[in-house]
């Protein structure tokens, strides 16, 4: 089975979609899966990757195609549109990653024009706060004129949780949603954690993409309420975002007394990223929007007990779970989370062994893999049926 996978950008700048990536192509490659995936050369704002254009590369689960992004918003690339007219008919299915940019639309568009059947990743855009945010009546007039009926002719709609879904079914889109949460690989050999000693400073790690979705502002202050009656806690920023953005956030942690206290870590890859989460005694997102969270569930397979808020999608898991503590987005909720944490040297162990059996058992690479193949014949047979239905 051949399946086309298509995302603007696979740059680590772009956070958990273009991580995700890289785990969906393994998943696939495992299970026999033929996988291509095209892309740009986008690397975050203005610059690009350098990579090679145009040719096919052999990655270790896939085929990569990286073709030169010609302007930055919406990410256009002629060259990606020539090759997708040309290629698209010969695959079985079409996996677009994305909504409002145009390497999704463009392969949702031309897989319906060729009768390839075509499944579409919104990646959390049509949730309220994806659709208030960043140009928002451009994202309306956009989903009425265009995404709309791409959606709703799409033979599947992966959400990556039932808060993903609900929201988008919120917005009136008639169309067959189906979920598939991400997946990690859950090798780490640690089953639990031993809760941190009293004497040594309670370490919290925050891993995302550095933009104001994430509320780092939020939790930046709740570290200093937390410090002002226990100085022995620390905060690990890894990520990366707008360079204007960032200098404020940094302002604002010198501001609030914390210069000693927060490290800026910058992009974290490979072994650096995996010691991060081994240094850490707990997790941190309070983001104010996040249909998935693949950091949170790279935390939980580390036996990180995690403190995310009620709009994580995952916060009904975690709960659920008892893999961690759920919080509001202001900043008392959050600092009351870490602080009940803190205070939890009973049932640390047991929170972090929540934490890792959670991980292994709903958010496998094994499970992803399984149920993207099954949906991907599944909608593969059901269009030859059509297709058949139709000739006779």
């Amino acid at each position: 089975m051949k399946v086309l996978h298509v995302i603007p950008s696979v740059s680590g700048t772009q956070g958990g979609p273009s991580r995700a990536i890289v785990d969906i192509e393994r998943a696939l490659a495992v299970r026999g899966i033929d996988v291509t995936t095209v892309t740009t050369n986008d690397d975050g704002g203005s610059r690009k990757l350098p990579v090679q254009c145009g040719q096919p590369i052999a990655t270790r689960h896939a085929t990569r195609w990286y073709f030169p992004r010609n302007t930055v918003f919406f990410k256009t690339s002629a060259g990606m549109a020539r090759w997708l007219n040309a290629n698209i008919e010969r695959f079985d299915a079409v996996h677009a990653h994305g909504l409002f940019s145009f390497a999704p639309v463009m392969a949702a568009a031309l897989a319906r024009r060729a009768g390839v059947p075509y499944v579409l990743r919104p990646l959390g855009v049509l949730g309220h706060y994806g659709m208030t945010r960043h140009r928002p009546l451009l994202k309306k007039m956009s989903l009425a004129l265009i995404e709309r009926q791409l959606i709703e002719q799409a033979s599947a709609v992966h959400f990556t949780s039932f808060a993903e879904l609900d929201e988008a079914e919120a917005l009136g889109l008639r169309c067959r949603g189906v979920v598939i949460p991400l997946g990690i690989d859950v090798t780490s050999p640690a089953e639990w954690r031993e809760p941190p000693n009293r004497a040594d400073p309670f370490k919290l790690l925050s891993v995302s993409r550095i933009d104001p979705k994430k509320n780092l502002e939020g939790l930046l202050r709740a570290v200093a309420a937390v410090l002002s009656r226990n100085p022995r806690v620390s905060l690990n920023i890894a990520g990366q975002g707008e360079p204007g953005y960032v200098a404020n956030l940094r302002l604002l942690s010198r501001e609030l007394g914390l210069a000693e206290h927060v490290n800026w870590l910058g992009q974290l890859e490979g072994d650096e990223k995996t010691e991060a989460f081994a240094s850490a005694n707990a997790f941190v997102l309070p983001s104010y929007a996040e249909n998935f969270g693949l950091a949170v569930v790279e935390a939980l397979a580390a036996g990180l007990p995690c403190i995310v808020s009620r709009e994580v999608a995952l916060s009904h898991d975690i709960e659920a779970g008892q893999a961690g503590i759920v919080v509001g987005t202001n900043a008392e909720s959050i600092a009351a989370g870490i602080a009940t944490l803190i205070g939890n040297q009973d049932g640390y162990s047991a929170m972090s062994a929540a934490a890792r059996t959670l991980a292994l058992h709903a958010f496998s690479l094994e499970t992803m893999g399984e149920r993207l193949e099954a949906l991907y014949r599944e909608i593969r047979n059901a269009d030859s049926r059509m297709a058949a239905k139709l000739a006779s």
